[in-house]
């Protein structure tokens, strides 16, 4: 038995009356409801957006220049950073094989004869330019670290084997 295809109709499908009032209603309250319901998730969740978070620099991996002077004074150059904030934000450590050899305090000043920092356009930022400047015995593994101690990250690392 062969089932016949339903012809196409002539005329569009024209309603001959409105819908009924409570469909009406229906979709009048459930757009009113989604309206109401975004307004509150706004009012809930966009304050937690705009919450002020600190500024942080990273020095990208590739971030320093390292220069040797041949003489176990190896001056480790800020070639790129995210963001110049002022020394008082910043620490640093130098490590040989795993043991502390040399820190530098929030603000990298009281630098010894083993690690300090030079700001070298002298305007109180980690910026593009300047460098620490380490002494090292001239074997080891060593690895230098950066971190900004208001938000509790390291924000630069190298290292290099002497």
């Amino acid at each position: 038995m062969r089932i016949a295809r339903p012809r196409k109709p002539n005329v569009p499908f024209k309603r001959k009356r409105r819908p009924p009032p409570q469909a009406t209603k229906l979709l009048t309250y459930s757009m009113v409801a989604g309206i109401v319901f975004m307004v509150l998730l706004g009012i809930v969740f966009l304050p937690r957006m705009f919450v002020d978070q600190p500024r942080v620099a990273v020095v990208p991996p590739g971030g320093f220049r390292f220069d040797s002077s041949g003489n176990g004074t190896i001056r480790l150059y800020i070639e790129t950073i995210t963001d110049s904030l002022e020394l008082a934000k910043f620490r640093a450590n130098l490590t040989r094989n795993g043991t502390l050899i040399a820190s530098l305090p929030a603000g990298l000043g009281d630098g010894t004869s083993t690690l300090r920092f030079n700001d070298t356009n002298g305007g109180g930022l980690l910026d593009v330019g300047d460098y620490f400047q380490t002494v090292v015995p001239p074997s080891g593994q060593f690895r230098f670290e950066i971190f900004q101690v208001d938000v509790g990250r390291r924000i630069g690392l190298v290292e290099w084997t002497g």
